[in-house]
């Protein structure tokens, strides 16, 4: 089948959605099928990549419109200038809201997938969460094709609307060799000695509680290594920054990517990720594949993840965060069986080929 995937970012500074496209493009390139990835990117233009094309879309300076006037010209190029589109694939409801209609008009099988509820995300006012969740209602009830990331997401699709989707989580390639590079000795990151956080800085994943719980903790010589960057015109990285302030074992990278972003998950003493709300975090299951202890805020995505082998902390409580430290610092030998186990959680529950059949399975259904 050709299928156009509609949502990302683009591949070169990737987010989970284009993560998760690109991964899922390229096994079913495999299986015989004909992706076309649309990404929303600095210019346009198309481009080869893993035996399937990629457009590129050139993306506009407003927050609000952006997603939806993608999702419509995204849509527009899928129908008028790529032959045969059979399925079009909506990353999260924003590129969908007005785009699927047109997609409906004109034949096409159209799939909507939820990488989360947004409208509980604590990055936003109430207000915007009202927003939010108005079209979170809308955009659930005007589609009948829906895959979700997380169980917790099926469920609330059920107890909310009654309707019934698919889970198709995440999933991530096994680490090969990783190349050497010097972003250690770049930033004076000492190797086997640091806990890790990647992703967004957002107020919903935690990082400012996680660097609260490190200050007040024991750590000693450890470091707390933070890797990622905030939204454009966001204050809240310059905030992390002063709350770190005075402790030189906090160091921030920025956004990390390719064979250094290898080396700092793959140098980790342990990974954590305090978050309140998630899909199912892709940071969470490479720092898993490369048998890393993960301390995860108990929430019910960090569980499917990560199955039993966590270390549970409360979310948005940075005492929690202190004691977990603790203990593994003066205990790390009783939780050392975890980094096995999440590898071979990994293996077995969340590879590429096993989401990419399950996905063929899911449209070869509809």
């Amino acid at each position: 089948m050709k299928i156009a995937f509609i949502g990302g970012r683009t591949f070169h500074h990737p987010d989970g959605i284009a993560t998760f496209m690109f991964n899922l493009a390229t096994e079913l390139v495999s299986m015989g099928h004909e992706p076309v990835v649309y990404q929303e990117s600095d210019h346009n233009g198309e481009e080869w990549v893993n035996g399937f094309k990629v457009v590129h879309q050139k993306s506009s300076k407003s927050a609000i419109y952006n997603k939806m006037g993608l999702g419509v010209k995204s849509t527009f190029n899928a129908l008028f200038k790529q032959n045969g589109i059979d399925i079009i694939h909506y990353n999260c409801g924003g590129p969908a809201f007005f785009a699927s209609i047109w997609a409906r008009l004109f034949g096409k099988k159209v799939v909507l997938q939820l990488h989360g509820l947004e409208f509980k995300r604590t990055k936003y006012s109430p207000f915007w969460r009202f927003i939010a969740k108005v079209y979170f209602d809308l955009y659930c009830r005007m589609h009948k094709h829906i895959t979700v990331c997380s169980t917790e997401q099926y469920e609330y699709l059920i107890e909310r609307f009654g309707k019934s989707s698919t889970v198709i989580t995440g999933a991530v390639n096994l680490p090969e060799v990783v190349k050497d590079t010097d972003v250690l000795g770049r930033f004076g990151i000492k190797a086997n000695n640091y806990v890790l956080f990647m992703g967004r800085l957002v107020q919903d994943k935690n990082p400012d509680c996680l660097i609260q719980g490190f200050i007040n903790s024991n750590y000693n010589d450890k470091q707390l290594v933070i890797c990622g960057c905030a939204a454009p015109g966001s204050n809240f990285e310059n905030e992390l920054h002063q709350l770190a302030l005075g402790c030189p074992n906090i160091i921030f990278t920025g956004a990390i990517f390719g064979d250094d972003k290898d080396v700092i998950i793959h140098n980790a003493w342990a990974y954590c990720l305090p978050s309140t709300i998630e899909g199912l975090p892709i940071s969470l299951l490479e720092a898993m594949s490369y048998g890393k202890i993960c301390i995860a805020s108990d929430i019910p995505a960090n569980r499917e993840a990560l199955g039993e082998s966590g270390i549970w902390v409360e979310k948005e409580i940075s005492e929690d965060i202190t004691n977990a430290l603790n203990d593994l610092y003066d205990h790390y030998n009783k939780y050392e069986w975890q980094g096995n186990a999440n590898l071979e959680r990994v293996k077995s529950c969340f590879s590429w080929k096993n989401k990419a059949q399950q996905y063929e399975d899911f449209i070869n259904k509809i």
